[in-house]
């Protein structure tokens, strides 16, 4: 039976083909990419009414906000949309599309403001506005208002593709929480949201999710097989991967340059379940390869 070095080295030993000789100066991340004004126009207004009311400042910003509460790993059902500032035309909103489901009587506010009106009135029809900067801050927000409230909305299983990337030496840009580093997609794909592990001999990390993907100085929500691109990698607020994020800088080594989709058993269920007619030969080779590697039993 094969151990777990040999199946790290495996997963090491995959053919990278050309990596490109990037450097720092060619790009400083997210801000870079966003400077180029990538025209982006918004998804269509109109929703079937059962979900959260999504609110942004800016047409693109609400763009990033749906696609990221409706991405596999998040699935946020999106209600209803609006932009600006939440006043007491917002709440009422909310609170009709609540129904039986009070959770969908939730406002998920990207970097917008609300007026006093707004907020007493929320307060007196129990509409909850969970307002941030951060998409993952109001994702760990909701989830924590639906314990609060004791429900429990019905999501699928997260269905993690398998995923190899190959780190490139001359493009690691951040070392700490958020990572920021240039990779090259060496066996199937990646989407903003998937869970990451970076893949040492030692033992696996595991350093959050994608945050953002950048291609050819341009925000991408998929990066495929052979595509080279700059990711974002934010932990989460759980405290043991904060610090094995945390703890990336001082284990990394040019010589372990491999991260991987963390998958789970969930998440094979999932794929086996609901996604079988997806999955190559190759893609099931990698999850072999992945499910000893990342010690799934």
């Amino acid at each position: 039976m094969a151990n777990r070095s040999d199946d790290v080295t495996r997963l090491m030993d995959r053919d990278v083909g050309t990596i490109p000789n990037y450097s720092g100066e060619e790009s400083s991340g997210r801000e870079e990419s966003e400077s180029f004004g990538k025209e982006i126009y918004i998804m269509d207004f109109k929703r079937s009414g059962e979900g959260v009311l999504a609110v942004a400042s800016t047409t693109y910003s609400l763009n990033e906000l749906v696609e990221f509460l409706e991405s596999p790993t998040v699935k946020i059902p999106v209600g209803a949309l609006d932009l600006g500032t939440i006043t007491p035309v917002e709440i009422w909103k909310a609170f009709e599309m609540s129904d039986r489901k009070r959770y969908f009587s939730t406002i998920l506010a990207f970097d917008v403001d609300v007026t006093p009106e707004a907020i007493q009135l929320a307060e007196q029809l129990q509409v909850k506005v969970i307002c941030g900067g951060m998409l993952e801050r109001l994702h760990y927000q909701f989830k924590e208002h639906i314990e609060e409230l004791g429900e429990d909305p019905i999501m699928e299983d997260e269905a993690i593709f398998p995923g190899i990337l190959s780190i490139l030496p001359k493009a690691v840009f951040s070392k700490e929480d958020p990572i920021v580093l240039g990779v090259l997609v060496v066996e199937g794909f990646i989407k903003v949201g998937v869970p990451i592990s970076y893949v040492r001999t030692a033992g696996c990390l595991d350093l959050g999710r994608i945050a953002w993907i950048e291609k050819h100085r341009q925000p991408v929500d998929v990066a495929s097989l052979g595509d080279t691109v700059i990711i974002k990698i934010v932990a989460s607020s759980n405290p043991e991967e904060k610090r094995q994020a945390l703890s990336f800088g001082s284990h990394y080594d040019t010589s372990d340059d491999i991260l991987v989709t963390r998958i789970s058993r969930g998440s094979l269920f999932a794929l086996r379940d609901h996604h079988k007619d997806k999955l190559s030969f190759s893609d099931m080779k990698v999850l072999s390869d992945l499910k000893r590697v990342l010690n799934i039993k």
